[in-house]
């Protein structure tokens, strides 16, 4: 492989890279604002089914289930609290945004050399790029393969991908997303569903 391809190809998997992380990055931003949203609307719930129970408002308030309601989702709360404090989320994002933004700066110092592909510049872009993976790789952070996908499918000076592929490959990417995001959806939607049931759902016995 002739110099000025090596740097090509070293290029292109910055590129790959920058753009990967930047959408890590806004992934991890959203997990942050979702899980802590989440947090705030089981609070609400507690607070609004304690207010039911004080004021005996509701068909099913007085069911034996509703204590077991209350402690779900005080449960509920704490482990998203211990998520949030584990996975760190708005950390992670901070993280992968810096790698990216210093990943962007180098594409651009590279830019103007990949058509010379001269030895020694070759060998200082490579070493930069190392050591800024080597300062913000860490075993925490989890490949997500369908950032990677998105990647893709922004370079398409690099990445020959078009009709029933790039189609195929767009529904890959949202599937993986979905089964990633599900979780909040899916939570908000029981609880719509419990408080309906104590409100003015069918009676159930005692």
């Amino acid at each position: 492989m002739s110099q000025p391809d090596k740097f090509k190809k070293l290029y292109k998997k910055m590129d790959a890279t920058c753009k990967t992380r930047f959408h890590y990055s806004r992934r991890m931003k959203l997990h942050s604002a979702f899980s802590t949203w989440i947090i705030v609307y089981i609070s609400l719930v507690l607070i609004l089914t304690s207010l039911l129970q004080a004021y005996g408002i509701g068909t099913n308030i007085e069911s034996k289930y509703f204590s077991l309601i209350q402690i779900f989702s005080s449960i509920t709360v704490l482990v998203y609290s211990l998520m949030n404090d584990k996975n760190d989320y708005s950390s992670l994002s901070e993280k992968m945004y810096s790698c990216a933004s210093q990943l962007n700066a180098l594409k651009r110092e590279a830019d103007p050399h990949t058509a010379e592909g001269k030895l020694e510049k070759y060998a200082e872009i490579s070493k930069k790029y190392q050591e800024i993976l080597d300062l913000y790789e860490t075993a925490s952070i989890n490949d997500f393969r369908a950032d990677y996908w998105r990647s893709q499918l922004e370079m398409p000076e690099d990445y020959d991908i078009k009709g029933d592929s790039r189609k195929k490959l767009h529904a890959k990417i949202w599937f993986r997303y979905a089964l990633n995001f599900v979780q909040y959806p899916l939570i908000v939607l029981i609880y719509v569903f419990l408080l309906y049931w104590l409100w003015i759902g069918e009676k159930s016995p005692v």
